[in-house]
């Protein structure tokens, strides 16, 4: 029974817990690492989204003709300056518990949003991918155009085909 406690009073100095080894450890030393990283674009974030929400602002203005779709667009402007404040003034932990609790609480729309943002990611990534890809047949095409020319002022229109 003493052993018991002093085994519970050494993990308490140590600050380890039982739910907290392991990988359990190397992942919040991940998230760590990964907050402080974002800590320094958090700033960039932001403004881009109040940049985002006064454009989204001056859209809706334009739509004069259209009253229930400027309404629509100035409650997103809203949204997007209310998610700029939040990115702000949120430490990276904390939105990171927030949208842990919002994966739980809706994990239809999580899986939506990660669906969405998967194929978003593959857009950006695709045409550099593709486009090196491209590149290498065309040059091959071209290159063995040029060499059946050659070919054909050489040796004439019958060798060309080979």
């Amino acid at each position: 029974m003493a052993k018991t406690s002093k085994s519970g009073a050494s993990r308490k100095r140590n600050g380890a817990t039982p739910q907290r080894t392991g990988s359990h450890r190397l992942f919040d030393d991940i998230l760590a690492l990964a907050a402080t990283l974002a800590r320094g674009r958090q700033e960039y974030g932001a403004e881009k989204l109040m940049t985002l929400a006064a454009s989204t602002r001056d859209f809706a203005t334009s739509l004069s003709d259209m009253p229930n779709l400027r309404a629509q667009a100035a409650s997103a402007a809203e949204s997007l300056e209310g998610l700029a404040e939040y990115v702000m003034h949120t430490d990276i932990e904390q939105m990171a518990k927030d949208a842990s609790t919002f994966a739980r609480r809706h994990p239809l729309a999580t899986l939506a949003i990660t669906a969405a943002a998967g194929m978003a990611a593959s857009r950006i990534i695709r045409p550099h991918a593709a486009g090196t890809e491209r590149k290498a047949p065309a040059g091959r095409k071209r290159a063995s155009k040029q060499a059946a020319r050659a070919r054909r002022r050489s040796n004439g229109e019958a060798h060309a085909a080979g």
